[in-house]
């Protein structure tokens, strides 16, 4: 669970503009790298996914994600995955993005880069799958080129092509989870990369996502009492809509449009005009 815990944490650091020192950074590379799985465990969680083992290239091939009882823990924004696929996925490659961050020099880690980019080519997320999960994998594949293989432009806009073409067509609500895609973490990766085909996008459901930013998001209990978990995430998911904004023109300095949360409703805020 220490990666895990490692992964929502510094993700949220990253979200919220908070400062990582480099010594944290030492401290985290070591705690990823001490947590490699071994071959027969990998080759136990694939035979447990009803896959040929040998050849999967479907599910990871260093890191798994923690049993926790038998039930999936959420993305690194609050989205509580369905499949294994996502699930699996989205925990090693969260994991090689950080490692390529904060030690892209480490010949471990380059091994590691190399044979998972391999496996990702052979995967049909990582090739602008539409179906099911497999389109909200994609995200984390894009995540990890956008790190790792950012100049591999041919191979992003595989990924970016469907997914901005799905993201013009949400609309109503607070959005959280459209057509199987959860926005904000689609946000993250969008906000990663500088491309401009990424800024069209994003200024195309620029009133959109403004609106989105204005309203009350609600962040503690409700009037009966109670609280869904994901709601907890509602503030970070202002502060991912905020910065993908960031990449627009006018919206660069994000830091002074704030977020706050109101004493009175106990709902999160922006005050962006």
């Amino acid at each position: 669970m220490e990666a895990y815990r490692i992964l929502t944490e510094i993700n949220r650091k990253m979200v919220f503009a908070e400062e990582i020192s480099a010594t944290e950074k030492t401290e985290i590379v070591t705690i990823l790298l001490n947590g490699i799985c071994s071959k027969e465990d990998i080759l136990n969680y694939k035979r447990r996914m009803r896959v040929n083992a040998e050849t999967d290239c479907i599910y990871p091939g260093y890191f798994i994600p923690p049993y926790n009882g038998g039930r999936k823990l959420r993305l690194v924004q609050g989205y509580l995955p369905k499949t294994n696929i996502l699930y699996a996925n989205h925990y090693e490659l969260e994991i090689l993005r950080l490692l390529v961050l904060f030690a892209p020099e480490n010949k471990t880690v380059q091994e590691m880069v190399d044979a998972s980019s391999q496996r990702l080519k052979n995967t049909c997320f990582g090739n602008s799958c539409t179906q099911g999960e497999c389109f909200a994998t994609g995200i984390c594949v894009l995540r990890f080129l956008s790190a790792a293989r950012p100049d591999d432009v041919e191979w992003i806009d595989r990924l970016v092509d469907p997914l901005g073409e799905a993201f013009l067509t949400f609309g109503g609500g607070q959005a959280a989870v459209q057509k199987g895609i959860p926005l904000s973490y689609l946000l993250m990766a969008f906000t990663d990369i500088n491309h401009q085909k990424i800024r069209d996008f994003i200024c195309q459901k620029k009133a959109w996502l403004l609106d989105l930013l204005r309203r009350g998001w609600i962040t503690g209990k409700l009037s009966n009492g109670k609280i869904s978990e994901g709601d907890t995430y509602n503030l970070m998911g202002k502060y991912i809509i905020r910065n993908a904004l960031g990449t627009l023109p006018k919206y660069e300095d994000v830091s002074k449009y704030r977020i706050y949360i109101n004493p009175d409703d106990e709902r999160c805020y922006c005050d962006i005009s």
